[in-house]
C-alpha cells in the first residue's frame, strides 16, 4: 500500500519506508530532518502536474490523486 504524504509534514511512525519522489531535495529540509529511506527522482510527478500544483495547499487533494494516476503509468519502476 501507498500512501502519499508532503515532505514538509513530521514524520510519524506509522510511516513505513518513506521515499522521497522529487527531482530537487526540498529546500530549508534537512535530511535529517525528513527522515527519508529512499530517493526515487524517477517516479516523481510530471511537470505539467508539479507547476499547476506549485506548491499550494489547496492544490493538496487534488495533486494526490492526480500523481497516483501517473504512478500507475511508472508501474515498472515501482
Amino acid at each position: 500500500m501507498f500512501g502519499i504524504k508532503r515532505v514538509y509534514e513530521k514524520p510519524d511512525e506509522g510511516d513505513g519506508i518513506r521515499v522521497l519522489v522529487d527531482r530537487l531535495w526540498s529546500r530549508g529540509l534537512k535530511k535529517e530532518e525528513a527522515k527519508i529511506d529512499h530517493w526515487m527522482k524517477d517516479i516523481c510527478s510530471s511537470d505539467t502536474l508539479r507547476k499547476w500544483f506549485a506548491h499550494k495547499e489547496e492544490h493538496w487533494q487534488a495533486f494526490k490523486s492526480r500523481y497516483m494516476k501517473e504512478l500507475k503509468d511508472k508501474n515498472e519502476l515501482l
